[in-house]
C-alpha cells in the first residue's frame, strides 16, 4: 500500500527546502520569492524502521526493502486560490490526489524573505495562526474536506535551542488544529551533506536525539492509521538447511485492523486467491529467538487463518496453493 503526502503552505514557508531534505537531494529549487515550485516534484522516501534493520542484521538478506511514503512538493498557495489566484487551480487539482497533507507553516523570522499576507510579524504566533487559517480556508473553499493533516512549524536554526517557546507554539497549534511538530528545514537540508556519525554529533550538539525529518516521515506514515508487517523471502539453499535465512526482507504497509487475507493481497494477489494459512510471529520474538527456524522449534510461530487481524510489527509467512 502506497501513501502519498502533499507538502503545502504559503509561498516562502520553506516547503521546497523541506522537500530537498526529505529526498536527500536538491531536486527542488529554493529561493526567497513566490512560486519557486511550479511543477510538483515527487520522491519516494523510506520509513525509518529499526526493526527491519535488526532483521537484516540477523538474516543477512540480499535485499532489504523498507516501507515508503511518497512526498509531493506542491506549488505555494495564496489567498484566493480556490478562485484560481496564483497557481490555485493547479494546486487544488494536485492536492485532491494525495492521501494526506503536510502543511508547512513559516515560524521563522527573516527580513530578507517576503511574506505576502503578513498582518503581524512573520514567524510570530499570531502570524503563524493567521497563515494556517489562510491555507485551511482555501482548502475548505476548494472543496478539499477531511484529509489527514500534520502541521510543520518551520523554525530558525537558532530557535531549536529555545525549546520552551517552540514547544508552546506547537502546543497551541495542536490544541487548535491537530497534529503538529517543529522542524528547522534549513538544518535538515544541511544534514544531507554529513555522514551518519557527523549527523549524530551535530544533532547532539543541538540537544536533539532524532532528526525532525524522521519524526515527520513516521508521523506521516501513522497519519492514515497504517501499520507495518514484515515478510521474509527465503533463499532455497538456506531454507533447505533450516537456517531460516532469506534473500529479501520486506516491510509492508497495511491499514490497522486489516486481516491476514488482506495482508496476503498486499504481497501478491495470487497469495490472497490461494491463501491456506499464515505463520505469524512478532518481530521482537523473532529477534529474541535468533531466527525463523529457532522460533518454530520453540513453538513461537503461530498458525493463523484468513480472518486473523494483523498486528503492528508481525512477521508473516503465507502458505498458499500455487
Amino acid at each position: 500500500m502506497s501513501l502519498s503526502v502533499g507538502i503545502v503552505g504559503l509561498p516562502n514557508a520553506g516547503k521546497s527546502t523541506l522537500f530537498n531534505a526529505l529526498v536527500a537531494r536538491r531536486l527542488a529549487e529554493t529561493a526567497a520569492r513566490p512560486f519557486t515550485t511550479i511543477e510538483p516534484h515527487e520522491a519516494v522516501v523510506a520509513v525509518p524502521d529499526k526493526n527491519i534493520e535488526e532483521l537484516s542484521r540477523l538474516i543477512s538478506p540480499e535485499e532489504t526493502v523498507y516501507a515508503n511514503v511518497t512526498f509531493i512538493d506542491i506549488a505555494g498557495l495564496v489567498r484566493g486560490a480556490h478562485k484560481g489566484e496564483g497557481l490555485g487551480n493547479q494546486f487544488l487539482a494536485k492536492i485532491r490526489e494525495v492521501d494526506a497533507i503536510t502543511h508547512v507553516v513559516r515560524a521563522f523570522k527573516d527580513p530578507n524573505v517576503s511574506h505576502q499576507h503578513a498582518t503581524h510579524e512573520p514567524g510570530s504566533l499570531d502570524q503563524i495562526l493567521e497563515d494556517i487559517e489562510i491555507v485551511n480556508l482555501e482548502l475548505e473553499l476548494g472543496e478539499i474536506k477531511g484529509k489527514p493533516m500534520i502541521y510543520v512549524l518551520n523554525v530558525n536554526e537558532s530557535d531549536l535551542a529555545q525549546k520552551s517557546q517552540i514547544e508552546d507554539f506547537v502546543i497551541r497549534v495542536k490544541d487548535k488544529y491537530g497534529e503538529a511538530l517543529a522542524i528547522s528545514a534549513k538544518i535538515e537540508e544541511d544534514l544531507m551533506d554529513l555522514n551518519p556519525i557527523e549527523k549524530r554529533d551535530y544533532l547532539r550538539q543541538l540537544g536533539v536525539h532524532e532528526s525532525g525529518l524522521e519524526k515527520l516521515i513516521k508521523k506521516s506514515y501513522e497519519l492514515l492509521n497504517l501499520i507495518t508487517f514484515y515478510t521474509i523471502k527465503p533463499s532455497s539453499a538456506k531454507a533447505s538447511e533450516g537456517r531460516g535465512g532469506g534473500n529479501q526482507v520486506t516491510a509492508r504497509s497495511i491499514k490497522e485492523g486489516s486481516t491476514a487475507i488482506e495482508a496476503a493481497a498486499v504481497v501478491h494477489t495470487d497469495f490472497a486467491k490461494g491463501f491456506i494459512k499464515a505463520e505469524v510471529i512478532s518481530v521482537s520474538e523473532l529477534l529474541e529467538t535468533g531466527g525463523w527456524h529457532n522460533a518454530k522449534e520453540k513453538g513461537k510461530v503461530r498458525l493463523e487463518g484468513r480472518d486473523y487481524v494483523v498486528q503492528d510489527r508481525d512477521v508473516i509467512e503465507f502458505k498458499v496453493n500455487t
